[in-house]
């Protein structure tokens, strides 16, 4: 049984415990610089430790794993620590705000044969996966565009706004990265930020158009991502974790029908989706359960990480390419 910490016990931590859990490891250990809210998650989880200071909980023996859930500014100081004391490690995204800080962690894991991989939750959940199956059906790749209106400033101050969209590029980022037959190693992008919260980002690579709008403030909450052809487009629906497939047939009887194909394609996947959770058992963040579960597997049998190094360096490279525009 893989034994693990989690270092920050906020809403993440709480997700990761629950998520160790269904993986068949064992949280033994949680660290936050508020003990209180240690003593919390420690409560509900059953975990045994609470630490507020790191180099205890690093000076344990024990530990296999720990998932770095605490705020960016801390997961270059904590992956280090964690990788110095023989560690695999799961982190939050972004990796760091840097992506040079994050190529070193890489490499020093590498050199010490660990696994090193951030929660890129979108890339594992059943509507990507299906987009994966599907992807041949939408002929040549024309787009990918992601859409993100986040709630996850609301008690934020107007200044920090822009700092919490910055921290969600990474999920559009990995699924184009993913998706791209070239990964996103040679796209070029321009971005502007109309207001505090507001995040638009225009690419291109190997002439298909790239598009990201990260928005704090438009309601209702959504985050979307299509993919789209010259024969259909794949709608992902990923605060739900669904996909469906909408055909490109081009007359007018087509135009009058779309409202009523595109409505009932939605509502059926949608239900299908939510029967399907509901009796797996996972009532938020798609694909979360599912890649915690592939990392466990990979350090169980020594294999490679969900997410690949080259992957993740070209999400991080990229993130920070387009935040310097």
């Amino acid at each position: 049984m893989i034994k693990a910490g989690i270092i920050g016990a906020g809403l993440m931590g709480r997700w990761h415990a629950a998520a160790i859990r269904r993986a068949g490891g064992v949280v033994v250990a949680v660290l936050d610089r508020n003990i209180e809210a240690a003593k919390e998650l420690a409560k509900k989880h059953r975990i045994a430790e609470c630490y507020s200071n790191e180099t205890e909980l690093f000076a344990r023996t024990d530990l296999d794993v720990v998932h770095v859930c605490s705020p960016i500014s801390t997961h270059y100081g904590f992956t280090l620590s964690a990788i110095q004391a023989g560690l695999h490690t799961l982190i939050e995204k972004p990796v760091t705000p840097v992506a040079a800080d994050a190529k070193e962690l890489i490499d020093l894991a590498a050199k010490q044969e660990l696994l090193i991989c951030p929660v890129y939750q979108n890339l594992f959940q059943d509507g990507t996966l299906k987009a994966k199956r599907l992807l041949s059906r939408i002929g040549r790749l024309v787009a990918l565009r992601g859409m993100i209106h986040s709630a996850g400033g609301i008690d934020s101050s107007p200044t920090s706004l822009g700092d919490i969209a910055a921290e969600i590029l990474p999920h559009p980022l990995s699924l184009m990265q993913s998706f791209l037959p070239h990964g996103l190693e040679n796209s070029a992008w321009v971005s502007s930020t109309p207001t505090d919260g507001e995040f638009q980002a225009v690419g291109e690579a190997n002439g298909i158009t790239l598009a990201i709008s990260i928005s704090m403030s438009a309601r209702p909450t959504l985050n979307t991502f299509q993919i789209v052809g010259t024969a259909g487009t794949l709608h992902l629906d990923l605060f739900h974790g669904y996909a469906y497939r909408e055909p490109g047939i081009v007359s007018k009887t087509r135009k009058i029908l779309r409202p009523f194909d595109l409505g009932t394609r939605m509502f059926l996947t949608a239900v299908l989706n939510l029967s399907r959770r509901a009796i797996n058992r996972k009532p938020a963040y798609p694909g979360l359960f599912r890649l915690v579960d592939l990392f466990y597997n990979a350090v169980r049998d020594g294999s490679s990480s969900p997410i690949s190094p080259e992957d993740v360096l070209a999400v991080e490279n990229t993130r920070l390419q387009i935040l310097q525009k």
